[in-house]
Formats: structure tokens, sequence, C-alpha cells
């Protein structure tokens, strides 16, 4: 609107010009391209998928099916579909890739065996009730840790379920032949795809597959987290990811605060939960970063001078 301001000779020039709205939501759908385009490229420049979670990959393509999916139960703007689209073709690039390029040794069967929850909850000292009376207050302290640790050791199973130093049941997503990756996909999509066509108008669904989706996405960067946290190097991932991360972030609470009334609880409690994982690797990056450059600095080789050099500057 600032070109009607010019004189009317002026504002021709304008219409050669592409439309702002337009160039901005075309940016905004290929913006995806070069986030996981330039891991792609630096993954296949390295021949090594090494430093990069594949269970990125599941995460992220599961959510974004069922995301697609949820269009045809509530048709949202037609800029976030083609993003969503974008981001399966690329996802898909990706995840080819990492496959490609995975340690030719690899072996799912080598990996530790997940430990035995039953067994570990049976280790959890017994509260017997009749050594107390009921207003005794030692007896809900007691009650209330037992609680706590249970609630502990169940929250450390589910968590390793995600590292992929532990064996998954039946080898989820931790597959030697690639193809199984690409059944699961298209059973995952057929399967959801199905259900939708079947209760799209039911509203318990809708809301199902909506907070599933949004709860896969949430877990998005806890594969990475504990991948980290093993290697103890940020060698091979890239910085651009968590930029990302971190800015859909701010533009999800943004929007969700700001952008829209009416709001669930649990899309903020979700959105706010994948930002504090998102910052977890942030803080990771910046202790790992300059652990490399301490590594780097003492494995630079320091060479002996010659003795005619040191009399020469002697």
């Amino acid at each position: 609107m600032l070109e009607l301001l010019l004189p009317t000779d002026y504002q021709l020039m304008f219409r050669w010009l592409p439309d702002v709205h337009i160039v901005t939501n075309t940016l905004v759908s290929l913006a995806p391209l070069y986030t996981y385009g330039t891991a792609s490229f630096s993954i296949y420049r390295k021949r090594t998928s090494a430093g990069f979670s594949l269970d990125i990959c599941a995460t992220m393509l599961m959510a974004l099916i069922l995301r697609i999916l949820y269009y045809f139960i509530s048709p949202y703007e037609p800029l976030l579909l083609r993003q969503l689209l974008v981001m399966v073709f690329i996802q898909c690039v990706l995840l080819k890739v990492c496959l490609r390029f995975r340690h030719a040794s690899y072996n799912p069967e080598e990996l530790e065996k997940l430990p035995d929850l039953a067994q570990d909850l049976a280790q959890i000292p017994k509260i017997s009730v009749s050594q107390f009376q009921y207003d005794d207050p030692d007896f809900y302290r007691r009650l209330i840790e037992s609680l706590v640790m249970h609630f502990v050791i169940c929250c450390g199973h589910i968590v390793r379920f995600f590292d992929v130093h532990y064996e998954r049941p039946f080898h989820f997503w931790q597959w030697v032949e690639p193809f199984e990756y690409w059944k699961f996909l298209q059973i995952f999509s057929a399967v959801f795809a199905i259900l939708t066509a079947l209760f799209r108008h039911v509203s318990f669904f809708a809301s199902f597959i909506g907070i599933l989706g949004l709860f896969i996405e949430a877990l998005l960067p806890l594969p990475q987290i504990l991948m980290l946290q093993r290697l103890k190097t940020v060698e091979n991932f890239k910085l651009i990811l968590l930029v990302s991360w971190l800015s859909g972030d701010c533009m999800k609470l943004s929007y969700l605060f700001f952008g829209t009334d009416n709001v669930s609880v649990i899309f903020i409690a979700a959105g706010l939960f994948q930002m504090g994982l998102d910052l977890v690797i942030l803080c990771q990056f910046v202790y790992f970063y300059r652990q490399d450059m301490k590594r780097a600095a003492l494995e630079i080789p320091m060479y002996e001078l010659s003795s005619e050099h040191d009399q020469h500057y002697g």
C-alpha cells in the first residue's frame, strides 16, 4: 500500500514486482528444504550419519502424517498443508541418506537389552499397612516416597526406549534392512488414513489424532539429547537444525499465546515441553562444542625446532 503514496508514473514499477504475501508464503513453505536439506547434504558429504539420531525422522514423519490427515477432519490454512508436504518430502530424503550412510557393521542384536521393568519395581521397599496407623504421618510420607520411586523408574524406562543404546521391542526403528522403515511408514499411513475416513465426523477421534500428533512431535528432541549425551560431542550435529527447532518453538508458542483464542492447555503444555527439550540440546551444544575445541587444541602437533634454528634465534 505504500506505493500509492508515490506518483502515478512510479506506481507502474510495483506491478512488475512479485506479491510480498506470495513470496513470504513460498519462503515459509520451502524453509524445511534448507534446514533439513543442509543436514542431508552434510551426511552425504561426510559419508556418515554418526551424530544424527535416526529417530528424528521417525517422530517427524509420524507427526507429519497425523497432521496431514487432520486436515481432512478440520481444514486449516493451505500454507501449513504445503509446508507439511514439503516436510514429508525432505524427511524421506533425510531418512534415505541416513540409512545409506549408516555404519556398515550395524547390528541391533548387539545392543544392550532393556532392563526388566517388573524387576526394577520389585526392588522398591514394600510398605506394610499393618505396621502403621492411617493417622500416622510417617505412613503417608513413606507412601509418597514409594509412589515417587515408582514414577521415576517408569519414566526412566520410557526414556530408555528413545535411547539408541538399548534394543527395542521388535527392533522398532532399529532394523537392518531399509525397506522395513518404508514398510512401517506405509502401514502407519494406511491405518490412520482408513481410520480418518471412517471416523472423520467423530469429535473424539479428531481430538485423539490431533493430540497424538502433538505428543509425538513434542518428543522430537529427546532421542537427540540421549545421543549427544552418549557421544559427548557435537562434531556431526548441524546447528541449523537446532536453530530451526527453536525458531519453530517460538513461532508455535507465539501463535498459541497471541494468535488464537480458547486454546487447549494440552497444546500449550506440549509446546513448552518441546521447547524445554530444545533448550537442553542448546545447553548440550554449547558445552560439548567447548569440549571439542579443547580436544582439538590439544591435538595440534608441536614440532621441535632444530639446533641450528635454536642457535640462530638464540
